[in-house]
């Protein structure tokens, strides 16, 4: 009898527990598709048979979901701070427009050939922040829990983060070493043509106009024929000498491709920066070349490291005088580049080991949020910072590949282990009184506010 019951105990056992497992995963079907109700069918009655087929699709739609869901929120992300930073930027090109008279077409048109540099640089943030943004609601919807209890592992929940990831590797890649350079190519090249037409058409009588940074045009009068009556040119660009060109009248030339400012009855005054010593020559006429703004004589000045694509760095002959000159900042440049697109991926990984394991939602959670974030962000500003010691010095380049391999090393392998990074107590007890406090305090403002 006694033996009887405890089978019939351990029976009801049995079933309870298959019937929470079937709980869970129509939790999880309802995570994957919500709206739609869970279809109950006769093979249910026997999950040890025909339910453990349906688990490799239930987690294939489950890492759908979840790539598709964080992938949204990365493009709004994007596409929002990328639209910030742009502001800030175009902002200071608006002289363009006030100072310069460009139409408003050719101020956006220029302002948007940095849309592509501003997208590599932020998107692995956005990527962050995305992530942050969808693990952090499941969390509150105890999503996370009840998809371990389902039986997924770690390993499969962070499969869609780290496929997104990937992608936004890609992206970065394609803009770093192709689509960036030419776009800033271009807008050099826009540049030098607004700086040329601004002296031929919109330079103003009476006024000082810095054209380029110290370089400055001015003119007393513009004459009926188009030609220009007292003109001064101030020129402190070169780092060794500073120019000073005088004439009495001038005329703006397009010839070979080139925009030139013919000047006639004038002077040339170079002043050496070192001694202040001074050397004055008269001429009949001089051309002054815009179409690069350089001193006559100078050599025309190749695009700069930034501004080439990869191809176009390792394609320039290491005995080329340019180079021979700044091969630190070239070596650095190649090296930066390529190690660009591991970021995306090493930071995705961080912020997934902070945030991606299951929790109660009693557990505090900001430490975590913060620990996910802040590690983060170090990780691609300690990537700049050693970008920029990398080009003054080579025996940084060894450490500009080691810091983003060592971060997805350990961070794969904490995976893999199911070892999640924890903030330490006293780090973490006042960030979460710190959240209480602003939460306690927005609750008590909304009350305020509301209607009484």
């Amino acid at each position: 009898m006694v033996a009887a019951r405890s089978a019939a105990s351990g029976a009801g056992f049995a079933i309870d527990a298959s019937e929470r497992a079937h709980c869970l995963r129509h939790k999880v079907a309802l995570i994957v598709a919500p709206g739609k109700r869970p279809v109950h069918s006769s093979r249910q009655a026997r999950p040890g048979i025909e339910d453990r087929h349906d688990e490799n699709p239930l987690m294939r739609r489950l890492g759908l979901h979840l790539f598709l869901r964080t992938s949204v929120v990365f493009s709004a992300v994007l596409a929002t701070l990328t639209l910030i930073v742009w502001v800030t930027q175009a902002l200071r090109r608006f002289d363009l427009v006030t100072a310069k008279g460009q139409a408003i077409a050719t101020y956006l048109g220029m302002t948007l050939l940095a849309v592509p540099f501003l997208v590599s640089v932020v998107a692995p943030f956005s990527l962050v922040i995305a992530m942050v943004v969808v693990l952090n609601s499941m969390h509150a919807g105890s999503e996370l829990v009840a998809i371990n209890a389902a039986g997924a592992s770690q390993r499969q929940v962070a499969a869609p983060f780290i496929v997104l990831s990937l992608i936004v590797a890609v992206l970065v890649a394609w803009i770093g070493l192709f689509a960036g350079p030419q776009s800033l190519q271009a807008l050099r090249d826009q540049t030098n043509r607004i700086r040329a037409d601004v002296v031929a058409n919109v330079v103003q009588p009476g006024r000082f106009v810095e054209i380029d940074e110290n370089f400055t045009f001015h003119i007393r009068n513009r004459a009926g024929d188009g030609s220009l009556e007292d003109l001064f040119i101030y020129d402190a660009r070169d780092p060794e000498f500073v120019f000073t060109y005088t004439a009495e009248r001038g005329r703006v030339v397009n010839a070979v491709e080139k925009t030139l400012v013919v000047m006639e009855t004038g002077t040339i005054e170079r002043t050496r920066r070192d001694d202040g010593s001074s050397t004055y020559v008269a001429f009949g006429s001089y051309a002054f070349d815009l179409t690069e703004l350089k001193a006559a004589g100078d050599k025309e000045r190749p695009y700069q490291p930034n501004e080439r694509t990869i191809t176009e760095l390792y394609g320039t002959p290491l005995d080329d005088p340019y180079r021979k000159e700044r091969e630190d900042r070239f070596r650095a440049e190649i090296h930066t580049r390529l190690t660009a697109p591991l970021y995306p991926v090493a930071m995705a990984l961080t912020t997934f080991l902070f945030l991606g394991f299951p929790t109660t939602t009693r557990s505090g959670r900001t430490a975590a949020l913060a620990g996910g974030i802040v590690v983060s962000a170090l990780i691609r500003v300690v990537g700049f910072a050693l970008a920029g010691l990398a080009a003054a010095d080579e025996m940084w380049l060894p450490v500009v590949w080691g810091v983003p391999i060592l971060f997805i090393l350990a961070s794969a392998v904490s995976l893999w282990l199911g070892v999640q990074p924890f903030v330490p107590r006293f780090l973490a007890e006042p960030l979460e009184r710190l959240s209480d406090f602003i939460r306690r305090s927005a609750d008590r403002m909304i009350n305020a506010s509301g209607p009484s």
